[in-house]
């Protein structure tokens, strides 16, 4: 029986460390597509599961290569940030003022984590979000309806002047 060298990591045979230079390079360009397909397929369950709040799960596209340095300069004056979470959720549940969602494949083909990542969910929790990591969609799945079953959070009050509508600014 042969076996690629995915599937071999896959089983557990040998380590992606152990792998030639150029096979860990493609192992990390398919790692990033199946990442990507993983991360539709949550969102897309999650949309099926909550009809009505489902289209709140957005999708926040910070990564990704440039054309050139000039419009990474760009995309940062316009407020891209390194490290922000792939998944954010703006509904308030347990307490919490959204979610917050580092996405990565299931292992063995999940990307590292950047310190940056990690950063962004650590200052998001202390703004009073939910903020995690999760390793496949299983994972994502099951902290996504786990805190969807969070009872609602209730703001305590709102400004005296709050009519409900939206507030056009000049």
């Amino acid at each position: 029986m042969r076996l690629s060298a995915k599937d071999a990591v896959r089983l557990g045979f040998i380590s992606k460390k152990d792998l030639p230079k150029e096979v860990q390079t493609e192992m990390k360009k398919q790692s990033k597509d199946l990442e990507g397909e993983e991360q539709c397929e949550v969102v897309n369950q999650f949309r099926s599961l909550y009809p009505v709040e489902g289209h709140l799960l957005i999708h926040i596209p910070n990564g990704g290569s440039r054309k050139n340095k000039f419009e990474g300069w760009r995309l940062k004056q316009q407020g891209t940030r390194a490290g922000v979470s792939d998944l954010h959720l703006p509904i308030a549940r347990g307490g919490y003022f959204g979610l917050w969602m580092e996405f990565k494949a299931a292992p063995p083909f999940d990307a590292s984590i950047q310190n940056s990542q990690i950063q962004w969910l650590q200052e998001m929790r202390a703004q009073g979000y939910y903020a995690v990591l999760c390793k496949g969609p299983e994972a994502a799945l099951k902290e996504l309806i786990a805190y969807m079953s969070l009872p609602k959070t209730m703001p305590t009050q709102f400004p005296p002047e709050e009519t409900g509508e939206i507030r056009i600014v000049s």
